[in-house]
C-alpha cells in the first residue's frame, strides 16, 4: 500500500474535525498512518482572509512539516484529498508555486470530493444576513463573520474562478494527467434530505454544481470588438486551449455533499462505493492503473444516471468585455430559434422576417436557458446559466419537427449606451448563432457537453464622440 504523506483539506465553514472518520478509514485500510495522514486547517469564516492568504499559509506549513524545502522543491510525494472549497485551495496553491516548474510539485495524487471548482449557488446566500446567522462565526471580535472574500471566489461565475481556470486548466499543457498529478473527482448525485433540503438547487449535490465539479471545460470567444473598424477581423470561434481530459470523474448515487466525506457511512452509496474509489485513487501505481480507474468511473457514472434517471447538466459562464478588455456590467441576453435559411455566412441570423412559429419557439427556448440564471454580485460582467441537457435536446427535436427543418439556436446581446457620447456597437450582436443543427454554418464540434463548464467570452466595441482632432479649435 501507499506510504506517501496524505494531506486532507476541508471546505468553507468546516474544519478538520469533520474528517476524522476518513482518516481512520485510510489507516484501517493501510493507506497511511496516524503520523503520515495530516490535516490542513484554515479559518474560512474570517472576513479578511483571501485565497492568496490561504495558499500562502499552506505553503509555509508545507515547508514547516517537511513536505517541501524553503525553495519549494519537493522532499516527498504527497497525496491530497480535498472537499468542496478545498478544491480551489489546492488548485490555487499548485498554480501559484509550481505553474512553471510542475516537476517540483510534491502532489502526486489528488482526490477531489465534491469540489467547488466552478462555484456553489449557496455562496451568495452565505454573504447575506441570514447566512451570517446560520454560518457566521460566534466569536467575540469576529461576530457573524462568514469569510466574505472566500465566498466571493465561491460565488457562481466569479472572476476568481474565471482567472484561475485560465491559469491552470485552459493552458497549453495541463498538469492534471496520469503522468503528473493523477486527479480523481467524485461527486454525489443526491439532494439533501430533511430540513437541509430547503437549500437544494437543480443540478447540485445540495451545495455545489455537479457539472462545475469537473475540470472539463471549453471556451467560445465571440469577438465583435472590431465592428465598425475592420469587419474582417471580427470572429466567432471556439478557442481550444487543450483543457485537461486525462482525469477521473465519477458521479455517485446515494451520496450528497456532506455524506461523501464519510466513506464508511451507510449513506456513502452502494456498498461503500466512495471509500473503495478513494482507496483506488490513492494507490494507483502506474499510468495504466490510472487509465483503468478513469474508464471504470466513466462507466459507473453512466450506469448511475441510467439507474437514477437524474438529469445531466452543463454550466455556462458568460463574460462581457469591451475592445480594451474592460468589463461590461450592464447587458442583457436573449435566445432565439431560427430556420436554417435565415443564417448568414458571418454566423448571424436575420430576424427581420421571423414567423409566428419561430417567435413562439424562441420564447420557449429563452425560458429554458434562463430558468437557472445568476448574475455575479461582485462583477456583473460575469453571468452564469445552467442547462438541463435532456430538456434542451428534447426541445430542439420538438423544434425540428415543428419547423420541418433543423433549427439554429442564437444569442442576442444588447449593451445599452453609457450616455449620449459613449456607447457600444450592437449591430453584430443581434443574433449570434451558437448552435446550428442544420450544418449550414461551420459549427464547433458540439455546443452541449454534459458535466462541463463552458466559458463564453463576448468582446464588444465601445466608442465615444468626446475626442476630436482637427485643424480648428473645437468649441465647448
Amino acid at each position: 500500500m501507499a506510504k506517501d504523506t496524505t494531506l486532507i483539506i476541508h471546505g468553507w465553514s468546516d474544519c478538520s474535525n469533520s474528517f476524522k472518520k476518513l482518516k481512520q478509514f485510510l489507516i484501517d485500510n493501510k493507506v497511511g498512518t496516524v503520523q503520515t495522514i495530516l490535516y490542513a486547517d484554515y479559518e474560512s469564516r474570517e472576513d479578511n482572509i483571501t485565497f492568496n492568504d490561504v495558499v500562502d499559509g499552506l505553503n509555509d506549513q508545507m515547508i514547516e512539516n517537511g513536505l517541501i524545502d524553503a525553495d519549494g522543491n519537493k522532499l516527498q510525494d504527497v497525496n491530497v484529498i480535498v472537499h468542496s472549497t478545498g478544491g480551489l485551495v489546492i488548485r490555487h496553491w499548485i498554480w501559484q508555486y509550481y505553474h512553471e516548474r510542475i516537476e517540483q510539485c510534491p502532489v502526486k495524487r489528488l482526490v477531489m470530493l465534491a469540489p467547488a471548482n466552478f462555484g456553489s449557488p449557496l455562496a451568495h446566500r452565505g454573504k447575506s444576513f441570514m447566512g451570517s446567522l446560520f454560518k457566521g462565526r460566534w466569536k467575540i471580535g469576529d461576530m457573524l463573520e462568514v469569510g466574505r472574500n472566500l465566498l466571493n471566489g465561491l460565488e457562481l461565475a466569479s472572476p476568481y474562478q474565471w482567472d484561475l481556470a485560465h491559469e491552470d486548466v485552459l493552458r497549453e499543457e495541463p498538469y492534471y494527467n496520469r503522468g503528473q498529478i493523477q486527479t480523481t473527482i467524485l461527486v454525489g448525485l443526491k439532494d439533501y434530505e430533511g430540513l437541509r433540503g430547503w437549500v437544494n438547487k437543480p443540478g447540485t449535490d445540495g451545495t455545489v454544481v455537479i457539472a462545475g465539479t469537473s475540470l472539463d471545460t471549453a471556451k467560445l470567444v465571440l469577438d465583435f470588438s472590431q465592428s465598425g473598424r475592420d469587419p474582417a477581423k471580427q470572429h466567432h470561434d471556439w478557442v481550444y486551449q487543450n483543457p485537461p481530459d486525462d482525469f477521473g470523474f465519477g458521479v455517485i448515487a446515494g451520496v450528497d455533499h456532506g455524506s461523501i466525506v464519510e466513506p464508511t457511512s451507510p449513506k456513502a452509496g452502494d456498498k461503500g462505493m466512495v471509500g473503495g474509489l478513494v482507496l483506488r485513487a490513492l494507490t494507483t501505481k502506474t499510468p495504466k492503473d490510472f487509465e483503468k480507474l478513469v474508464n471504470d468511473l466513466e462507466q459507473y457514472t453512466e450506469s448511475c444516471y441510467q439507474k437514477t434517471g437524474k438529469p445531466r447538466f452543463q454550466q455556462f459562464v458568460l463574460h462581457a468585455v469591451d475592445d480594451l478588455g474592460d468589463s461590461i456590467k450592464d447587458f442583457t441576453v436573449e435566445f432565439f430559434i431560427f430556420r436554417p435559411h435565415r443564417l448568414s455566412k458571418k454566423g448571424l441570423a436575420d430576424d427581420s422576417k421571423m414567423d409566428k412559429l419561430e417567435k413562439e419557439l424562441s420564447q420557449e427556448v429563452h425560458e429554458i436557458l434562463t430558468s437557472n440564471f445568476h448574475t455575479n454580485q461582485t462583477d456583473a460582467s460575469f453571468r452564469r446559466f445552467l442547462v438541463d441537457l435532456e430538456e434542451i435536446r428534447a426541445f430542439l427535436n420538438k423544434a425540428e419537427e415543428a419547423l420541418s427543418a433543423k433549427p439554429a439556436l442564437s444569442m442576442r446581446v444588447h449593451v445599452p449606451k453609457v450616455d449620449d457620447g459613449i456607447q457600444y456597437e450592437n449591430k453584430d450582436l443581434e443574433n449570434i448563432v451558437i448552435h446550428d443543427t442544420s450544418g449550414t454554418l461551420k459549427p464547433p464540434k458540439n455546443f452541449f457537453y454534459e458535466n462541463t463548464t463552458t466559458f463564453i467570452e463576448l468582446r464588444v466595441n465601445r466608442f465615444n464622440n468626446y475626442v476630436h482632432i482637427g485643424v480648428q479649435p473645437r468649441k465647448h
